[in-house]
């Protein structure tokens, strides 16, 4: 098969949807000889990625969730005149159309040529529409919500297949769009490599935290500042452990490694309104390697959210042998399973109680630890990879 990946999401700064993209062509290219690919990249990520013999890198110097990129992207993708694409994100083209379908959008399978699949990492978009989620105006804003949901309908229907990354964003999908459950199928992700005990790494590295401006003890998330990340309740949970004195949280910070954006300002700015500073450190991109040795140096790793697709950077923590604080929310429980301390995201006493008992228990720290090394092995980019490749060929069946 001639197989097209859209990779411009691929790059050092290991965005979620980039990581996984990255892992899985990183993965393709150890166990798939036989097919050939088509990697679509843009000019700043095009020698990032180490390909096989049977892997092309295609130039596609077009920027996300733009209009260029409805109406220029379809062209690349059939200039290599691909049996199958995949998207690992919504955004497919909504003229990039299987030949099958016509004008009525009935499904024809009489020629293969052109088929596309798609993953959908959640429907964040769908749950939370609210203005205060952009930083936008509300004219624009509301242009672009329509163009999302027209795009995403024409990803879910069109497509030969949808991946997902947990079955609870699979019921969401179906439910959601009233789709045959057979066309959805859930291929799990996992830790990154860089966050399992390697005793060549440093553990311990008081110049890197002074590089971070980062002091001791201090808890860490790891994420972007969307509204949906819930970093507000957050840090209404760490205010009520810096009034309460009790010595295990007396001298604990909070250290944000947060993308710097629009919402990354109003955050900065929540912590002073809040006179956290000092108390709540927050960096930008700091290099995966890097992090790992700023993961073993943490307490805990807090994770709030209100939704989530799958949840890896919870797995780093495990892997990096540090304990999870997390949202009590349906996907973060099926991936942690019970190698995770839960609250409620939107009780911040609760949140505040959890992160006491995690960082002051050595007992359920032990717990937690000891779980969550037997949790993160269970998932694997190559099994993912493998996974996804039988995706690939079921749509020719």
């Amino acid at each position: 098969m001639r197989i097209g990946i859209d990779a411009r999401f691929v790059g050092p700064a290991g965005t979620g949807l980039g990581k996984y993209t990255e892992k899985l062509i990183q993965n393709l290219v150890k166990i798939d000889s036989q097919n050939q690919y088509f990697i679509f990249l843009r000019k700043e990520n095009w020698d990032y990625l180490k390909l096989g013999k049977n892997f092309k890198k295609i130039l596609a110097d077009v920027s996300w969730y733009s209009l260029i990129e409805q109406v220029t992207l379809p062209k690349i993708f059939r200039s290599q005149n691909l049996d199958l694409l995949h998207v690992p994100h919504f955004n497919v083209p909504i003229f990039y159309n299987p030949p099958g379908f016509n004008l009525l959008g009935l499904h024809e399978r009489s020629e293969f040529k052109g088929e596309f699949i798609v993953t959908i990492h959640d429907l964040i978009h769908h749950q939370f529409a609210e203005t205060s989620t952009t930083a936008r105006n509300l004219l624009i804003f509301k242009a672009k919500r329509l163009a999302y949901r027209q795009v995403i309908a024409h990803a879910i229907k069109k497509s030969a297949k949808i991946i997902v990354p947990s079955k609870n964003i699979k019921e969401e999908v179906i439910s959601t769009f009233r789709i045959d459950p057979s066309k959805v199928v859930v291929t799990y992700e996992a830790a990154e490599e860089e966050y399992f005990d390697n005793q060549k790494l440093e553990t311990r590295n008081p110049k890197l935290l002074n590089e971070y401006h980062i002091k001791t003890p201090f808890m860490i998330y790891v994420g972007n500042a969307y509204p949906h990340k819930n970093l507000e309740k957050l840090l209404e949970a760490f205010k009520i452990l810096t009034i309460n004195h009790k010595p295990e949280t007396r001298n604990l910070k909070l250290t944000l490694v947060c993308s710097r954006d629009v919402f990354w300002q109003r955050l900065a700015k929540q912590v002073q309104d809040q006179k956290l500073n000092g108390r709540v450190i927050m960096t930008s991109y700091i290099p995966a390697r890097e992090l790992s040795v700023l993961f073993r140096q943490a307490k805990a790793y807090v994770f709030p959210s209100l939704s989530e697709g799958f949840g890896i950077p919870g797995l780093n923590a495990m892997a990096a042998k540090i304990p999870v604080v997390c949202s009590d929310i349906l996907t973060l429980k099926e991936i942690y399973g019970d190698a995770a301390l839960y609250f409620d995201p939107n009780d911040p006493e609760d949140i505040a109680s959890k992160i006491n008992q995690v960082v002051s228990d050595s007992k359920i720290r032990s717990r937690l630890i000891d779980s969550g090394l037997q949790q993160v092995r269970k998932y694997s980019w190559q099994r993912m990879a493998k996974e996804t490749l039988r995706v690939y060929e079921s749509v020719f069946v």
